[in-house]
């Protein structure tokens, strides 16, 4: 593990001091949740409570994704160990660089504060995408038709290539081709496969699909690209704000898939959007209420294309009380009170 240190003479000399305080979890899937890449048995993570001298209070939630370019789980709790009771955050901040899911619990704590826990109002329903662990999950896939999900998301790549083809005829069938379609492959996907399922959707209400080739090839899944209608979307490829950049220098044509948890900090990010970065949508980190409640509401506050949030994951977790259940849209309201996150701290 990094040791993490505060600069010489720590955070309590001066500026504007919070008080600090800190709680890992650990959460129980439903079951074993897995993408192309890994398997996983529980989520772990770190609510974070800053209050400021007022006594107002605002929570935020360190989720990392090593695989995404994060810190550890292990990394992020030696930080939270080592800040003490009281910080001050323009010092303890710039130190952080290496730790971009404590900045963005960081900084959307001091949003909260600043907002007084109010969150940014929608002019209507705002449709959230359900994630569905596997095309083969009929049953999932019915309740979440029931439920008049607009758009699904489904990962690929884990098992046979003729199989899963076969089991998205077994969707398109279920939906009756009226639901949006997201297809995520967490690189995993060779370039001859990867054309397969570009062939297959081609005529298919299919919205994208998602890194379907490995970070370092995204070349390549440009070529893809140019030969087929179905649009293809970064993700692992734009695990931070520099990443996002990059692409967006390059000019990638296709989508961009954004978890604001892992981005790093919540004032670049905005800043890189406000700048005209692309077709983005947002996507969760197999957050808490807190974190997601946190990143649903900076992706509101982006204002783009109306895409569906990526946010509908609650089935996939057996303790359904302390995540974010939204179904199937986004409404005012929707998102937990102050008092339920103070709720949760206490239950933590």
């Amino acid at each position: 593990m990094k040791n993490f240190a505060l600069p010489e003479g720590g955070s309590l000399i001066r500026g504007h001091m919070h008080r600090f305080q800190y709680k890992a979890y650990r959460r129980r899937f439903a079951g074993e949740f897995s993408n192309a890449r890994e398997r996983f048995a529980t989520r772990e993570g770190i609510l974070v409570r800053l209050e400021d001298g007022d006594g107002r209070v605002g929570f935020g939630e360190v989720a990392p994704i090593v695989s995404f370019g994060t810190e550890s789980f292990a990394s992020a709790l030696g930080v939270a160990e080592s800040l003490g009771e009281k910080v001050e955050l323009e010092l303890v901040l710039p130190e952080l660089v290496a730790y971009p899911c404590f900045v963005w619990a960081l900084e959307s704590a001091r949003r909260q504060i600043s907002t007084e826990g109010r969150w940014t109002e929608i002019s209507q329903p705002w449709p959230i995408c359900g994630l569905v662990s596997s095309l083969h999950a009929e049953e999932a896939i019915e309740e979440k038709l029931k439920m008049h999900y607009q758009c699904l998301k489904f990962k690929i790549g884990k098992g046979s290539l003729l199989e899963e083809l076969k089991a998205l005829d077994r969707v398109m069938n279920l939906s009756e081709g009226k639901v949006a379609i997201r297809l995520d492959a967490n690189g995993m996907l060779d370039y001859r496969s990867a054309a397969a399922w570009l062939e297959r959707t081609a005529e298919l209400p299919v919205e994208f699909i998602e890194q379907p080739l490995p970070q370092g090839e995204e070349q390549e899944m440009r070529r893809l690209a140019a030969d087929f209608p179905t649009p293809l979307a970064l993700d692992e490829s734009v695990g931070s704000v520099d990443d996002l950049k990059r692409w967006r220098d390059e000019q990638w044509e296709g989508l961009y898939v954004i978890k604001p948890s892992l981005c790093g900090s919540l004032v670049d990010l905005e800043r890189e959007l406000e700048s005209g970065a692309g077709d983005c949508v947002f996507s969760s980190a197999l957050e808490t209420m807190v974190g997601a409640a946190n990143a649903v509401d900076f992706a509101v506050r982006q204002r783009g294309a109306a895409r569906a949030l990526g946010f509908g994951v609650e089935s996939l977790f057996a303790d359904r009380n302390i995540g974010l259940d939204l179904g199937p849209f986004l409404q005012n309201g929707g998102l937990p009170s102050s008092a339920s996150f103070e709720s949760l701290w206490n239950l933590t």
